[in-house]
């Protein structure tokens, strides 16, 4: 039965990530799982530094057009989450100090009026151009901390950050909502849908044209396959993992492609009944090039191997930080930085931090396709159709 639940949730989760509709319905989902009387999500778009949407559900009757206009540049949580690691877990009342927070017009004015007296939220995604945050609510004369259940949020965080880290993705690609609604052609990014068994249900222009080269990928009796037998072995334990009706997860792996050209990143993610039109459990396959894919914290970690630490450091690196600011900023000795550096160098395959640099700037934001025009919307996409079987 737990498990049934926890399953239940999840699919809910990866459902939002395709299809807008889906994001309150998951968010009631969470918050009732793990006992909450509300939950809320936050999407900042990095690279004209503005909020792109806000949602909230349950206990909170704040307005988050007010949100938008004028409270998102003074809220403090945010700040503190933006800070943070991705999945650390933070309470909005511990961010300030008491003194602080009576005078703050974030929490009297839009919090407190709003209804809700507590937040605990986490940074769910952060890249060069879009950040993720999560929380969920403690109403006004609840008593009971939040949430009452913290062992089920611990069990959410994984799908949460990887739909997140999905939805950012498929932002960054120019995709719009809902696939059983809008049509796929137009994303420069290859998208396949495929079966709990790797059988190809769909796929659009841009993986066509990657099926056809042959180039790392290929479709085999009708199943996506890799060039390498321990790669198509790894693929096909992603897709069923990602379609299981009981746990559903997404996961990611590099696919080597001929000589001169540097791998692909597969990114696995589940597509719950709800969404898929089949009526049944399946997987998106996305695949880019490492020259054009954004990696986060959580992608270097199954990439390269490295540790959550060590892609923490290779990601400020990355954004020009230095080793002693770093040690600043997180509280760790400079000697515990230089012996992560070097895991790195060697798990990158590489001699000098600034190759370190170069290989993360080398996994760089998806080139999103033109927008349609006014009233334009693309034929709807038919998901279940066996059209691309061989």
């Amino acid at each position: 039965m737990a498990l049934a639940e926890f399953a239940r949730v999840s699919t809910k989760i990866y459902a939002a990530v395709l299809d807008d509709e889906q994001l309150l319905p998951a968010l009631q989902a969470v918050a009732e799982y793990v006992g909450a009387a509300g939950a809320g999500c936050l999407l900042i778009d990095k690279r004209v530094n503005r909020v792109k949407a806000v949602n909230s559900w349950g206990c909170f009757t704040g307005s988050m057009a007010e949100y938008r206009s004028h409270y998102s540049t003074i809220d403090p949580f945010r700040m503190a989450r933006a800070e943070a690691p991705c999945g650390h877990w933070l309470r909005a009342t511990e961010c300030l100090p008491d003194s602080a927070l009576r005078r703050d017009e974030w929490y009297n004015d839009f919090l407190l009026d709003g209804g809700v007296r507590e937040l605990l939220g986490a940074k769910l995604f952060d890249s060069s151009s879009h950040t993720m945050f999560f929380s969920v609510h403690q109403a006004i004369g609840d008593g009971q901390s939040i949430p009452r259940n913290p062992a089920r949020l611990d069990l959410l965080i994984e799908p949460l950050c990887s739909a997140a880290r999905l939805h950012a993705g498929l932002l960054e690609v120019g995709y719009r909502s809902a696939i059983a609604r809008w049509g796929l052609d137009h994303l420069a990014a290859a998208l396949i849908f495929t079966e709990s068994d790797g059988q190809v249900a769909q796929t659009n222009d841009a993986a066509e044209r990657a099926l056809r080269l042959g180039d790392g990928l290929t479709i085999q009796n009708g199943q996506l396959c890799a060039r390498r037998s321990f790669e198509t072995a790894k693929l096909a334990r992603l897709i069923a993992d990602a379609a299981s009706a009981s746990a559903p997860s997404a996961g990611c792996m590099l696919v080597a492609r001929d000589a001169g050209h540097l791998p692909y990143v597969v990114q696995v993610a589940p597509i719950g009944a709800e969404v898929a039109t089949s009526g049944r459990p399946m997987a998106m396959v996305l695949i880019t090039g490492l020259d054009e894919n954004c990696a986060s914290e959580h992608e270097l970690t199954q990439l390269y191997g490295l540790s959550p630490a060590e892609s923490r450091l290779a990601v400020a690196l990355a954004r020009g930080k230095k080793l002693t600011n770093i040690a600043s900023e997180i509280g760790v000795q400079i000697t515990t930085l230089r012996t992560q550096l070097s895991a790195i160098l060697r798990k990158f395959d590489v001699e000098r931090q600034s190759d370190i640099v170069r290989v993360i700037s080398n996994i760089r934001a998806r080139a999103p396709s033109p927008d349609l025009g006014p009233g334009e919307e693309p034929d709807p996409a038919r998901l279940g159709d066996r059209s691309r079987q061989e």
